[in-house]
């Protein structure tokens, strides 16, 4: 086991500190435990010893085998597999195994036992060896209040990071969604106790945990994953929940300027040149669309950001964009989705979204015309997995049934754009509006074999439109035969079957002969399959 001794020793204080308050050297009780747990570290019976940030689980070896977790924020709410509801033997066992890599478990023993308060193997020499240790009840009196103003909220968050949290998440990225959690579970146990002001404190929380996540991982150079996307979708998700739960009654008065605040914060995140161009725009859409509704506003951040008196880049075109599809201004938005190429499709996904759940059609429809075009450049950009994923999505998002309605035309150029990714979905839309001969050409481009095609839609087409279906099991006949086998050679025949019913279904029994005479002169040669022709009775014996 590894064990960074000195980040142990501050906590170990804490422990230490809440020990005196729990166990009293006069309660008989109390000094059975300290004996047990005591003798049970001595005998070595603690193993599996695995520290965190706030907590340590081990193994204790008893009489039975038991699962012990020591949390050093709060020990008196630890646990312990065993019977005990009260501070055990077997987490004091713990305590002392870690207590052991810093001092001395027997000065702490005899201490403890004789009521001195210097605890955890000479608190105050080690305080004076180590000048900027403090106890944990001195660093408690020193501790910042959140405060009641917005600025002082904001700040606040700051004193709750610890030192290394952010270089924790660099340097293990594939855990960095549950080290972010852990990071908002300490913030949110600093929430207002009144019910109504704890989800806006969770939205402050959230979007400062944001912001200057993104700025440290930015000044580091650290491109964005699968982890990065997985921890961002995360504390999206802390947002809109919060806002959820603000939006089931109207705001208090009190809100106003904790709503301001974060509106200049907007304003703040927009000129950063910190942070990516993702994060800004993902948390400057989110809180325009969910929280400042007002069209004044919009109106006022529009002039704002038109008069900046530079060349917009790609989040001020953004900006722009999202507030003239929230006010329907579909003229001018048009203006702005012509000045972004195929990276319009990349910052899309928040309006697809929000616009198709929350029945604002007119703006999604708008969105997806000006995708149309840049589309077959971003799944071309994509890696296969990647694009395979991005298209899934995107048809999955699109209100099929209500665009088809509304503009068959576009639905069939969007799954044209995607294809090959697209297929099966443009397969399925083509049987369903009987554009067989477009299915014909699908498969043709696509050189699936005919069991394939039966299975996607050949069925359909045989008994809707038959004579669209002959170039395909012309095409399958001469597949199979020149694979030259016994079992080609049968699956031509049945293919032969086939194109035979069609023809007398089109009472074109003439070009049956042709057919088969061309087909038995040009292979005369192969008997294995002229024998399968006269097997099938395509032929005399």
């Amino acid at each position: 086991m590894s064990i960074r001794i000195e980040e142990l020793k501050e906590q170990l204080y804490h422990v230490s500190e809440s020990l005196e308050e729990v166990l009293d050297p006069k309660r008989e009780a109390d000094r059975n435990i300290v004996s047990k747990g005591l003798m049970l570290f001595r005998q070595n019976s603690v193993s599996q010893v695995k520290v965190r940030d706030e907590e340590v689980m081990a193994q204790v070896q008893d009489v039975t085998p038991v699962s012990v977790e020591l949390n050093f924020t709060f020990p008196l709410i630890s646990s312990c597999s065993c019977p005990q509801d009260v501070f055990c033997r077997h987490q004091l066992a713990v305590f002392l195994f870690l207590l052991n890599k810093t001092g001395s478990v027997s000065e702490w023993v005899g201490n403890w036992r004789s009521g001195k308060p210097d605890t955890a193997g000479g608190l105050e020499d080690l305080m004076k060896k180590h000048g900027g240790l403090k106890k944990a009840s001195d660093l408690l009196k020193e501790r910042k209040t959140r405060g009641n103003t917005p600025e002082e909220w904001w700040d606040y968050f700051h004193t709750l990071l610890k030192p290394d949290d952010f270089e924790l998440l660099q340097r293990q990225p594939y855990i960095m969604d549950v080290l972010v959690q852990n990071i908002m579970k300490r913030f949110l146990k600093e929430s207002p106790f009144e019910r109504e002001w704890k989800p806006l404190y969770k939205l402050y929380a959230t979007l400062y945990l944001t912001i200057h996540l993104d700025r440290f991982l930015q000044e580091k150079g650290v491109k964005a994953g699968t982890e990065q996307y997985s921890m961002y979708d995360y504390l999206l998700g802390e947002m809109e929940d919060a806002l959820e739960k603000m939006s089931v009654h109207a705001m208090p008065f009190s809100f106003d300027p904790y709503i301001a605040f974060l509106k200049e914060k907007t304003v703040w995140l927009s000129d950063s040149t910190k942070n990516s161009t993702l994060i800004k725009a993902e948390v400057y859409r989110f809180l325009w669309y969910f929280l400042f509704k007002q069209k004044a506003w919009r109106q006022e951040e529009i002039k704002r950001i038109s008069e900046s008196g530079e060349d917009l880049e790609t989040f001020g075109h953004l900006a722009l964009l999202h507030h003239y599809l929230m006010l329907e201004e579909f003229d001018k938005a048009d203006g702005v989705a012509k000045g972004l190429g195929s990276e319009l499709v990349s910052f899309s996904e928040f309006w697809l979204r929000k616009f198709f759940t929350g029945r604002r059609y007119e703006a999604g429809l708008f969105l997806v015309r000006h995708l149309l075009e840049r589309l077959p450049e971003h799944v071309g950009y994509l890696d296969q997995f990647e694009a395979s994923r991005f298209v899934r999505w995107f048809i999955r998002i699109m209100p099929m049934d209500w665009l088809t309605e509304k503009d068959p035309l576009l639905v069939k150029e969007l799954l044209l754009a995607m294809l090959p990714y697209s297929f099966f979905h443009y397969n399925e839309y083509l049987i369903n509006v009987k554009e067989y001969k477009e299915w014909v050409e699908l498969q043709r481009y696509m050189n699936y074999s005919i069991p394939e095609m039966e299975g996607m839609g050949l069925k359909d087409l045989t008994k809707e439109q038959p004579e669209l279906a002959l170039p395909l099991y012309f095409s399958g006949v001469m597949n199979a035969i020149e694979q030259k086998n016994r079992d080609s050679y049968r699956q031509a025949v049945r293919y032969m079957k086939k194109i035979r019913t069609i023809y007398r279904k089109l009472k074109q029994t003439d070009k049956w002969d042709q057919f088969l005479s061309y087909i038995l002169e040009r292979f005369k040669r192969l008997r294995a399959f002229q024998e399968e022709c006269r097997k099938g009775k395509l032929i005399d014996a």
